[in-house]
C-alpha cells in the first residue's frame, strides 16, 4: 500500500469505486456525497489517484456533466477477516477454478497472492474441503472463452450467435438471448430465448463450440415469459411449463436416503403402509423421471401415470434385449 494511503482515505476510495461501479453515470454531487468530501480539490485528487495508481478508466462527460467508469482497474483491500472467513475464501477460489473455467486464471492469480500472507495451516484446511468436493463433483469441460462470452452477454443484455453440437446431430447455429445459468448433473446449462423458434430453451454449455456477441435485438426475460420458476420446474435438467403428475413408491433401503433429499419444489412425501414412502410431484418432462426411476431400480415403483410406466418399460426392454 502506498505510504500516503491512510486508512481513512483508503476507505473513502473504496466507497467511491464501489459507487462508480454500481452506476452507469454519476454526477459530481453524488460522488462528493458518497466520499463525504470537504472540498472539491480532495475529490479531484482522489479521482486522479484512482486513474493513475488503480488504473481505473474514469471519464468525465462534459456534455452531460457526469462521470463514467469504463473499467475498474485494480482494488486495494484493507480488511480484518477471521480464520473461518479465510478458509471459506481459499476454498471458494479453488472451487471457482474447477467449476467456473473462465475464472480459472484469475482465481489462480488471487490464490497465489493469498498464499504469501496466509498461514499454511489455514490454507491446507480450505484445500481439504476443496479436494473432497471436486473429487466427488466432476464437471464437464467448458471452453473458458465461450463461457465468458455467454456470461457477459447476459450481464450486458446482448444476443449471442452460438455453434451448438448436440449428441448424434450436426452442429447448428442459433441466435439466443441468454437468461440464466445453472449447474446440474456435473455440467453447466444455459437457459435462453431462441430467436429462430421464438421459445425458451436449454443448452449444455460444454456442447457450445463457439459463441460471439450479436447486434440483433435482445429479448428481455419478461417479454419472453421466462421466470425463475421455469428453471426450477425441471426434475433434473429440462424445464418447462407443462405439468405431469407423478406418483412413485420408493422402498427400503433407498427410501431412507430419499427422505433427506428435496428432488423437486412440488414434491410431497408420505409414509406407505406397506413400507417405504410415496413421492408425488408435478414435472414438465417424464423422460427424465423415467431415467431416474431406472437408476433406482428395483427400489422405485411407478404408480402413475401410465405414460411414465411405458417409458420405464421401454428402457427395461432395451436393456434386456441388449443382453440376449
Amino acid at each position: 500500500m502506498p505510504k500516503d494511503m491512510t486508512s481513512i482515505r483508503h476507505d473513502r476510495l473504496s466507497r467511491v469505486m464501489a459507487f462508480l461501479q454500481s452506476r452507469v453515470r454519476a454526477t459530481h454531487d453524488e460522488i462528493y456525497s458518497v466520499g463525504e468530501y470537504s472540498s472539491n480539490r480532495t475529490l479531484q485528487n482522489d479521482l486522479y489517484y484512482l486513474r493513475g495508481v488503480y488504473g481505473a478508466d474514469i471519464k468525465y462527460d462534459s456534455h452531460n456533466r457526469n462521470y463514467v467508469m469504463e473499467s475498474a482497474g485494480i482494488f486495494e483491500l484493507n480488511l480484518r477477516i477471521t480464520k473461518s472467513e479465510i478458509e471459506s475464501l481459499t476454498a471458494g477460489l479453488r472451487m471457482s477454478a474447477h467449476f467456473l473455467p473462465h475464472l480459472k486464471k484469475s482465481a489462480g492469480s488471487l490464490w497465489d497472492k493469498l498464499c504469501r500472507y496466509i498461514p499454511e495451516e489455514i490454507i491446507s484446511h480450505g484445500s481439504e474441503i476443496v479436494n473432497s468436493t471436486m473429487m466427488l463433483s466432476p464437471a464437464a469441460k467448458v471452453d473458458a472463452e465461450v463461457f465468458s462470452t455467454l456470461i457477459n452477454a447476459k450481464q450486458e443484455k446482448k444476443t449471442v450467435n452460438i455453434l451448438y453440437s448436440a449428441p448424434e446431430r450436426r452442429p447448428k447455429q442459433w441466435l439466443l438471448s441468454p437468461y440464466d445459468f445453472y449447474f446440474r448433473g456435473n455440467a453447466w446449462y444455459m437457459a435462453s430465448y431462441n430467436h429462430k423458434y421464438n421459445n425458451l430453451g436449454i443448452h449444455r454449455v460444454s456442447r457450445i463450440i463457439s459463441a460471439s456477441i450479436s447486434d440483433e435485438k435482445y429479448m428481455p426475460p419478461g417479454e419472453s415469459g421466462f421466470t425463475d420458476e421455469y428453471v426450477l420446474s425441471a426434475w433434473h435438467v429440462i424445464p418447462g411449463y407443462e405439468k405431469n403428475f407423478i406418483r412413485v413408491r420408493i422402498t427400503e433401503p433407498l427410501a431412507e436416503s430419499f427422505r433427506e433429499i428435496k428432488w423437486h419444489p412440488t414434491q410431497k412425501i408420505s409414509e406407505c403402509d406397506e413400507g417405504g414412502i410415496i413421492l408425488t410431484a408435478e414435472v414438465p418432462n417424464l423422460y427424465e423421471v423415467a431415467r431416474w426411476v431406472m437408476s433406482g431400480a428395483p427400489h422405485i415403483e411407478v404408480i402413475e401415470p401410465d405414460e411414465l410406466k411405458n417409458l420405464v418399460r421401454d428402457f427395461a426392454n432395451k436393456i434386456l434385449n441388449s443382453m440376449l
